[in-house]
């Protein structure tokens, strides 16, 4: 977690889908759609936080542009570009690893691939490194079927 904690800046590219149940897990809710945390409305000078609104248990940190959709009409294939920082990271983490430990069968599996897909990233994290040599790290949770498999 330490490590984690440490990076400044991670490209992760996955499925929305994905990303929407890792999303819900870390941060309370999530929806498909966002391209952002909802931002609460302000009025008369008063910006509520995202506490008082009640639509996360953990603040996302992702403003407009941190997360963005891959692909254009048809050519879309459900996979986006989420810009996480070592803060979001160590909360996906987290609750990823508790995940593991649920009574349903097919979320704690999932919370336990994910949660090691995400490990497999932070190993890749060098703690000695100069600051600043890892920017723009892109990290890709797909697991596909070798194409020698595919039925046709």
């Amino acid at each position: 977690m330490r490590t984690a904690t440490a990076v400044s800046y991670l490209t992760l590219i996955c499925h929305e889908d994905t990303w929407t149940f890792m999303a819900v897990r870390a941060f309370g809710q999530w929806k498909p759609a966002w391209t952002q945390s909802e931002k609460p409305v302000i009025t008369a000078g008063y910006a509520p936080t995202w506490e008082e609104v009640g639509q996360f248990t953990v603040d996302p940190n992702l403003p407009e542009g941190r997360i963005k959709k891959l692909g254009t009409g048809l050519s879309r294939n459900g996979l986006q570009q989420v810009l996480l920082s070592g803060h979001n990271l160590t909360q996906l983490l987290s609750a990823l690893f508790e995940g593991t430990k649920e009574d349903d069968v097919a979320a704690s599996a999932r919370c336990s691939r994910l949660y090691n897909k995400l490990v497999e990233f932070v190993e890749l994290v060098d703690p000695d490194a100069e600051a600043g040599q890892t920017t723009g790290v892109t990290f890709r949770i797909d697991d596909s079927v070798d194409a020698a498999h595919v039925m046709r």
